[in-house]
């Protein structure tokens, strides 16, 4: 068996997500089939063909994606890799995503990111666990506040122009404060996030888009839709799905949470994709009713380790040198001394601090996972006196890493 992986274009989008629909039991949407078109992000289409049959494919978005500090790193965001069932086992999900990386690299980006449908899959290919992504679940009647916000701002709902025009400037004066969230553009807004669609509503009414302004500024919006249902008492029964909630500021974020917990006739409020230190944990009166659980969010692989290094603050200028294995990519492995304060790190030939692989370093990138979580399951070796400490203090972050949605 021969396979051969092609470059496929824009118009070749239907059959470029055959296998990941099949392999989701799904059915083709023609209208996001032609909005997908569209998206100058999607800038790899690749499919595995055995003959003239597609028998896999993988898709590259090219992504920024902002990096403790406030600064930020271009990504290769994978996406809809799949294999169809008749060709598991030979190899080509191995030949999709080695041929993802090494497009990753030619283009200049550093590191390659993903939402994992399985997380075993990924693991072996130098992809670590950089963060957690949250689900709450919370009864309306017992979402109130210890303090309310402290101002009143003005909410609109909005149709999906003016929801653009309002939204956009919000996502990007919130978008520097968080490692792992993603520049937008217009046509990313319009396709992925701004649409009516029965895919993300999940069986909900019409999505709603509400901003929220202080002072005649937007400073907060959300996204989200109602499920309505009724008991056999016809009392309401159903919940309110939260798609998005984005402030521009702590005042914005209470804001907005405010609003979405006081809207009528439902019985519970739900949202996923959160963070892990997320204000609503401090800001309910009982923050068990939030019913907090977490799962894995993004998935981060080391493309080019001094690259990767350079594009993110640290928290301390103490150097730290760290010996990198990559099976995978031999370009990545050997001893790199880091410099904090001038943000860069150089391969040297000094002796090792710390001994990771590459997967550790990817979970470690965007300081959601400590080194010394790390140290504790076995996947980091210190060699040197206080080495977790020094790595903690450099890697950390001011915010766990937060990624709203799924690419």
């Amino acid at each position: 068996m021969h396979i051969e992986l092609r470059q496929l274009t824009a118009e070749q989008q239907g059959e470029f997500v055959h296998p990941i629909l099949t392999a989701f039991g799904a059915m083709a949407n023609p209208e996001r089939l032609e909005g997908t078109k569209r998206l100058a992000e999607l800038s790899s289409r690749i499919g595995a063909y055995d003959g003239e049959s597609i028998v896999g494919a993988a898709g590259s978005f090219s992504l920024t994606m902002t990096t403790p500090g406030g600064g930020a790193v271009p990504v290769a965001g994978l996406t809809m890799v799949a294999v169809m069932p008749t060709h598991r086992r030979r190899g080509i999900l191995t030949s999709l995503i080695r041929r993802h990386l090494d497009d990753a690299r030619a283009e200049g980006r550093p590191i390659s990111s993903l939402w994992a449908t399985e997380g075993t899959i990924y693991g072996r290919f130098g992809y670590g666990l950089a963060s957690r992504a949250c689900s709450i679940s919370i009864e309306r009647d017992r979402a109130a506040f210890r303090g309310e916000a402290g101002a009143q701002g003005r909410a609109r709902l909005l149709g999906e122009e003016e929801a653009l025009e309002a939204f956009a400037p919000v996502w990007e004066r919130a978008r520097p404060l968080a490692p792992g969230m993603l520049a937008r553009s217009k046509a990313w807004w319009q396709v992925r996030r701004l649409k009516d669609d029965d895919f993300v509503r999940q069986g909900g009414g019409p999505l709603q888009r509400v901003v929220i302004e202080v002072d005649g500024r937007p400073e907060a919006y959300a996204m989200y839709c109602m499920h309505h249902r009724w008991d056999t008492s016809q009392i309401p029964v159903g919940s309110v799905r939260v798609i998005e909630a984005i402030g521009a500021s702590p005042l914005g974020t209470r804001l907005i949470w405010r609003y979405l917990f006081d809207i009528d006739l439902a019985q519970r409020i739900e949202a996923s994709l959160l963070p892990p230190d997320h204000p609503l944990g401090l800001l309910v009166a009982e923050p068990r009713r939030l019913r907090l659980t977490a799962s894995d969010g993004l998935w981060v692989r080391i493309v080019d380790v001094e690259a990767a290094l350079a594009a993110r603050a640290y928290g301390s200028s103490e150097p730290l040198t760290l010996e990198i294995t990559d099976s995978d990519r031999p370009s990545n492995a050997g001893r790199f001394r880091l410099h904090g304060g001038e943000r860069r790190a150089t391969r040297t030939a000094q002796a090792p601090d710390l001994r990771l692989d590459i997967t550790a370093l990817g979970s470690a990138y965007l300081g959601g996972v400590s080194f010394q979580a790390l140290a504790d399951a076995g996947q980091v070796e210190a060699l040197s006196e206080d080495a977790i400490e020094r790595a903690d203090r450099l890697f950390r972050a001011a915010r766990a890493p937060w990624c709203p949605e799924i690419f």
